[in-house]
């Protein structure tokens, strides 16, 4: 019978030693926590000082698909000419002077 009492008490000891164990890490873990939490309040309050000393940010400008399709058709294609211009110049600068005149 008191083989009983030991074997209970040994399970308690090692459940109670499992348990601090345990504890103890998740304290751990906590304090690492605290700390992570500290740094990331630092960073967020140097980050919103340096937003403020900036100033405003310039307004979105609006989503394509609430505008006028054929507004948007003029757009691109005034975009790509001056890209394909602009191509073109470069490409231009790069040639040799006597082969700038050929197109």
């Amino acid at each position: 019978m008191w083989w009983w009492v030991l074997i209970w008490t040994l399970l308690v000891v090692i459940a109670g030693a499992y348990l601090a164990g345990r504890l103890w890490a998740l304290w751990g873990q906590v304090k690492e926590l605290t700390a992570e939490t500290e740094r990331a309040a630092q960073t967020l309050s140097a980050l919103e000082a340096q937003v403020e000393r900036l100033g405003e940010r310039a307004p979105a400008p609006p989503l394509a698909v609430f505008q006028d399709p054929r507004d948007l058709r003029h757009h691109r294609t005034t975009t790509r000419a001056e890209l394909r211009r602009q191509r073109a110049e470069r490409r231009a600068e790069r040639l040799p002077r006597w082969a700038r005149d050929v197109d």
